[in-house]
């Protein structure tokens, strides 16, 4: 793996880790096993790593979003999940704050605004699309509630698991968000989804 790309993916780790705020270069460094010096040469501040890992979220987000807009009730479904996956993989542009960049990098601060009303939109429109095709059967009354239960998961899940669960490996957190998802929906979902939520939920 090269360089930058290696202090990408350590710095990722590290700010979901530990915040954007209290993961340092002289930390992200020695993360990635390159001298400070090494990091500078290749990103002139950590907001230049959130603008790099705001374009991968995005890349990941808009290929994902694709099979949640599908008129395959399957594929929606799976779709959806897939969407969250991404979320907890770069949780941190959802959960900090970035206040600070409103002062010093406002076109970064306005985009991390936009990437999080754009989830927000994501979520109310996939839930919508669902029920239009009779995967979920909701009153509007519903609807916002569903919607923001759902992106409570996708936003605070990990973070919140890893703490309850310190002894429990990432891979097994994410199945148990996957099955939290489910049981959130499932009350809403029709007859023929919820036969393949279960088909779903076993292989989880």
């Amino acid at each position: 793996m090269k360089t930058k790309e290696k202090i990408v993916q350590e710095s990722l780790f590290l700010f979901n880790e530990n915040t954007f705020e209290l993961s340092t270069t002289n930390l992200i460094a020695k993360k990635s096993d390159v001298l400070e010096g090494s990091l500078w040469y290749h990103f002139n501040s950590k907001q230049d790593l959130v603008s790099v890992h705001t374009e991968l979220f995005l890349d990941s987000f808009d290929k994902k979003r694709v099979h949640s807009e599908k008129n395959d009730p399957k594929e929606l479904i799976l779709g959806l999940f897939s969407i969250y996956e991404v979320l907890w993989d770069y949780r941190y542009l959802m959960r900090d704050s970035f206040e600070q960049f409103s002062k010093d990098n406002p076109k970064l601060y306005k985009r991390l605004v936009d990437i999080n009303l754009e989830i927000d939109e994501w979520a109310k429109k996939t839930i919508l699309h669902a029920r239009n095709l009779g995967v979920l059967i909701l009153d509007d009354n519903d609807i916002d509630n569903v919607v923001e239960i759902s992106l409570i998961i996708g936003r605070h899940w990990l973070d919140y698991s890893m703490k309850k669960y310190p002894s429990k490996p990432n891979l097994y957190l994410r199945k148990k968000g996957i099955n939290l998802l489910i049981k959130s929906l499932y009350p809403y979902l029709s007859e023929d989804s919820k036969a393949i939520m279960d088909l779903i939920y076993e292989s989880n």
